[in-house]
């Protein structure tokens, strides 16, 4: 087994972490989370789906959705710059949550909007599973330089 700090070199984590940077940042400031929020009921109300339109949020819940957009943000930089197991770990934990919460809320009447985001986070908790896998059963690599020994 291999250390679990050992910087992963596959790419799930770090494609994931650049999808939420690509995601995040828009639900950091209340101007553009009120913009993606208002993108998200067009887009429901377009596609005339199940549940409830987004949007609405008074300044309380736009406080929240700020709050997620930033931490996220950081988030994604902090495995961006350390793409290791362990924080490929936590991200897999996290996503994991971010999953369940979003098909709770769809259950209790959120749009279906949010399934688009559930297969992304099942996907990329999926793939950096895989990755995870691989990674800590891997024989650890031995330095081509070897060792001299002296009489």
């Amino acid at each position: 087994m291999t250390h679990p700090n050992r910087r992963l070199r596959t790419d799930p984590a770090r494609i994931g972490a650049l999808y939420d940077l690509a995601v995040a940042p828009v639900f950091a400031t209340p101007w553009t989370a009120r913009l993606a929020l208002d993108g998200a009921r067009v887009l429901h109300t377009a596609l005339d789906l199940p549940g409830r339109a987004p949007g609405g949020f008074g300044p309380e819940q736009l406080l929240f959705v700020t709050f997620f957009g930033v931490l996220v943000t950081m988030w994604a930089v902090v495995r961006l710059v350390r793409g290791d197991a362990v924080t490929t770990a936590a991200d897999m934990a996290g996503r994991a949550a971010f999953a369940v919460l979003m098909t709770v809320a769809m259950a209790d009447g959120a749009s279906t909007v949010l399934a688009v985001f559930v297969t992304f986070e099942v996907g990329f908790l999926l793939a950096q599973g895989g990755q995870l896998i691989r990674a800590t059963r891997r024989p650890a690599r031995t330095s081509p330089v070897r060792e001299t020994v002296s009489p």
